[in-house]
């Protein structure tokens, strides 16, 4: 009985066979991946419609025809997702979009709308929107009309501060049946507050510190008994004293006395301003 012991191959040709088989397995692979793109180009992926929902109250779906379906990029398989959120999160009024593929050959886009609060203005820049978030944000402003939205102004950047120093000031208002209309944080800090009735409150740099609330709840409380003393209305008030407030009445012009005609302590004489 004889055995027989397989001969072993040189390294060189060893050497050769795994080399053709590392090609031939690339070959194949190249051959895959050119035959998978080509069928992933045809024609037949395309998308063959964009399903909008969500919030669309102030949210085009002309608008968004003309300006963001232009600008998706590829088809049902080859759209980058990510990319097509920020297309329709770019579109005017749309806060958040969130983009799926939807069987067969279409588009899901669930669009969030903005919702305004106010109208911002900063300086050296158009007027903007501010959204219950406090971000600013570019719309036609035209299509608010007739919403009786407050005026809010500020540096750049402070938008939400000025929505959240509203929300403090507000309940305060209300107590005496006012509504903020305007609310701005000056370039030195100070804050100036005017109502709808037309009434203008200078509240100083910190118009949420107990002191300043303080003042402001005593001079809303005691201005209807100045105005009885006066027999005018007072248009405009300045809070910005440690231990009172001055007022200007309407229609009075004092030159040369900063217009105006009383200064009232809430419990000894008033100081410098803050």
């Amino acid at each position: 009985m004889s055995s027989y012991a397989p001969r072993e191959l040189p390294l060189d040709i060893r050497l050769m066979q795994g080399t053709s088989r590392a090609l031939f397995r690339l070959v194949a692979l190249g051959c895959v991946f050119v035959v998978a793109h080509w069928l992933m180009q045809r024609g037949w992926w395309d998308i063959r419609a964009v399903r909008l929902q969500g919030d669309l109250q102030r949210i085009s779906p002309v608008t968004v025809r003309a300006e963001a379906l232009p600008q998706l990029q590829g088809n049902f398989l080859t759209i980058n997702l990510a990319q097509a959120q920020r297309v329709f999160e770019s579109l005017p009024w749309v806060r958040s979009a969130v983009v799926q593929r939807l069987w067969p050959m279409q588009l899901a886009v669930t669009l969030q709308a903005q919702q305004p609060v106010a109208i911002w203005h900063q300086p050296g820049s158009a007027p903007q929107l501010v959204n219950a978030q406090g971000q600013a944000f570019t719309a036609n402003l035209g299509e608010i009309q007739g919403l009786g939205l407050p005026q809010f102004g500020g540096p750049a950047g402070t938008s939400a501060q000025v929505l959240q120093m509203s929300q403090t000031l507000q309940p305060s208002l209300q107590e005496f049946h006012l509504t903020i209309a305007a609310l701005t944080q000056g370039g030195g800090g100070n804050w100036t507050l005017q109502t709808r009735s037309g009434l203008r409150i200078d509240l100083g740099s910190a118009p949420d510190s107990a002191a300043t609330q303080t003042r402001l709840k005593q001079f809303l409380t005691l201005k209807p008994q100045l105005e009885a003393r006066y027999g005018r209305a007072i248009d405009s008030a300045d809070l910005r004293y440690p231990n009172g407030f001055a007022v200007h009445l309407q229609g009075v012009d004092l030159p040369g006395m900063n217009q105006t005609t009383d200064k009232t302590t809430t419990s000894q004489p008033a100081g410098r301003k803050d």
